[in-house]
């Protein structure tokens, strides 16, 4: 749940935040139903959260793909880009998405919402 800036063109503004790899794929559902309108296929979902998976090295970080999507009407991309972090066995994903400032924006709102939720 963070703003940054990213020094590429295409996708200048990141949200990100830390997941247990089995929120990844109710989150990635989730921003597709209440943000996009065009949203990422159940198919993407699941080749973006079968690389986090395979992910088993500790700080590795990896880009995933940029995902053609549309938001208020706008064709859009996200590019999503994980890091992985594995302490006692646990394993999490940072989830980082960029996108131009307002839909980047709008995917934080909805991180922020997961957090209240989990700490309720």
């Amino acid at each position: 749940m963070f703003n940054k800036k990213n020094n590429e063109t295409e996708a200048p503004f990141a949200a990100g935040m830390n997941f247990d790899i089995e929120e990844v794929e109710p989150f990635l559902q989730r921003l597709s139903i209440s943000v996009l309108e065009s949203s990422l296929s159940k198919d993407e979902i699941h080749t973006i959260t079968s690389e986090i998976i395979s992910m088993n090295k500790n700080n590795d970080i990896k880009e995933i793909g940029t995902f053609e999507v549309n938001y208020k009407g706008t064709p859009s991309k996200i590019r999503i880009e994980t890091e992985i972090h594995i302490e006692d066995g646990n394993k999490e994903a940072v989830l980082y998405m960029y996108s131009h400032q307002e839909l980047v924006d709008r995917i934080d709102e909805e991180m922020i919402a997961v957090d209240e939720e989990r700490n309720g």
